[in-house]
């Protein structure tokens, strides 16, 4: 985890520590996970998140100026894609659990990387909405698959800690995909450079295809759990009910999608407010997101610790919303104060934006691996990701009209939301947090 203060690595203890970007790149693999397998996975990540990254960059100048579609036929046709998305993310995850999540991994990532290759030679909404939709059909299955193979890439560590070095891979790589991508967009703004954001992406969902064939996870029907699946597949349809029968997992899946708000709120609904509602100078939003990026690097593994503990994960998402209710009532003062304050009001509230971020995922992900079954994790972690999905897919919308679009009572009315559920999530786990077994 990585080296303390002071101390230097090799048989020379005085020798002198490395400087400028050595000392950094030691310091970095310092911090990577000490099993080779999951190395090579946060590898995955990171090659997964850049090209997903420099796609988005560009992707609405693709879809716009190379296939030719409107901004609402784009915003449509995404739409009924990330809607096939949530229908399929549960089957995909049940299929995972019985064929493995290394194997289905691979083939969505090949599916991907396949679907995309196809986006340059459509040439009207019709065969948009056809690779729109056979991409967005996997699109949120991936995310609880990666959660699973996280879990099963820890030797003696906490799954909770595997799963923010991916989110810290991620965060990486969406960052640096932004800046190239940007680099591109300003000294080669053309046709072929809108479809090289097509290509990058789908080679490095390629990429990470061919990765995955070097990992070496448990496969179905390792060890004693196979009397365990055998069991499970003779209780039939009861058995794959079981989740949808237990109100505090669903409430919990819920409560966590609410604290997850916090994405579409950094995506749509903060630039908005600041771009429509206050004086704040336009260019502290980018600022805003730099520091967000920033600091979700620099603290998700420090944020993450005790997350395994299942009551720890509770206080955490309490804390999320108490941290994001803070956040409501500063964006709400951005617009009642002139534009150097609001400037700086703008920066302030990016603070504890990124800490309600960064203590729901430690605290989700705590979560739902206790209660996931080890034998039918994917299948519990896909179910408890509905309430992140169903967010990801109608939060902008939501946010836009019922937030930004009423003011002050919006932002009040969310922030009071954000702080109810934080305190609502300790209290549904309930027993549960005692009773839990070990996280696997």
């Amino acid at each position: 985890m990585g080296v303390q203060p002071g101390l230097t690595h090799g048989t020379d203890g005085g020798a002198p520590a490395p400087r400028g970007a050595r000392a950094l790149t030691r310091r970095a693999l310092d911090r990577l996970p000490s099993s080779r397998t999951a190395r090579v996975f946060v590898l995955v990540a990171f090659v997964d998140a850049f090209g997903r990254g420099f796609f988005l960059a560009g992707s609405t100048l693709f879809y716009t100026q190379v296939i030719g579609l409107s901004a609402a036929q784009v915003g449509a046709g995404l739409s009924i894609a990330g809607l096939l998305g949530v229908a399929c993310a549960v089957p995909i995850g049940r299929a995972a659990d019985r064929f493995g999540d290394g194997p289905t991994l691979t083939a969505l990532q090949l599916w991907r990387g396949a679907s995309f290759l196809v986006y340059p030679f459509v040439d009207d909404f019709r065969m948009f909405l056809v690779v729109a939709c056979l991409i967005g059909a996997v699109e949120q299955a991936v995310g609880p698959i990666i959660q699973s193979v996280a879990g099963s890439t820890t030797e003696q560590g906490s799954p909770v800690q595997a799963m923010a070095f991916i989110a810290v891979a991620r965060n990486s790589a969406y960052a640096l995909a932004a800046v190239l991508a940007t680099v591109v967009i300003t000294v080669a703004s053309s046709v072929a450079a809108y479809v090289g954001f097509v290509v990058a992406n789908a080679l490095a969902f390629l990429a990470t295809a061919a990765l995955l064939t070097r990992l070496r996870l448990p496969r179905p029907g390792d060890g004693g759990a196979s009397d365990d699946r055998r069991d499970r597949r003779e209780t039939g349809l009861g058995d794959r009910l079981l989740p949808f029968r237990d109100p505090r997992f669903l409430l919990l899946s819920l409560a966590n999608g609410v604290l997850y708000l916090h994405v579409p709120i950094l995506s749509v609904a903060f630039p908005l407010w600041i771009v429509t509602r206050t004086d704040a100078p336009r260019g502290f939003i980018g600022v805003a997101l730099v520091m967000n990026t920033v600091m979700a690097v620099a603290l998700q593994v420090r944020f993450s610790r005790g997350g395994e503990d299942v009551a720890r994960a509770g206080r955490k998402q309490r804390a999320a919303g108490a941290a994001l209710a803070a956040f409501c009532v500063l964006t709400a003062a951005i617009a009642s104060v002139g534009p150097a304050l609001a400037g700086a009001l703008t920066l302030l509230a990016a603070v504890p934006l990124t800490l309600g971020e960064l203590w729901q995922s430690a605290g989700g992900w705590g979560i739902s691996y206790r209660f996931a079954p080890a034998e039918q994790r994917t299948y519990y972690l896909s179910i408890y990701q509905l309430g992140a999905t169903g967010v990801a897919v109608a939060g902008p919308l939501v946010l836009s009209t019922a937030v930004v679009d009423h003011g002050y009572p919006g932002w009040f009315g969310l922030g009071a939301v954000f702080a109810l559920t934080g305190l609502a999530v300790p209290y549904l786990l309930g027993r549960r947090a005692a009773a839990a077994p070990p996280a696997r």
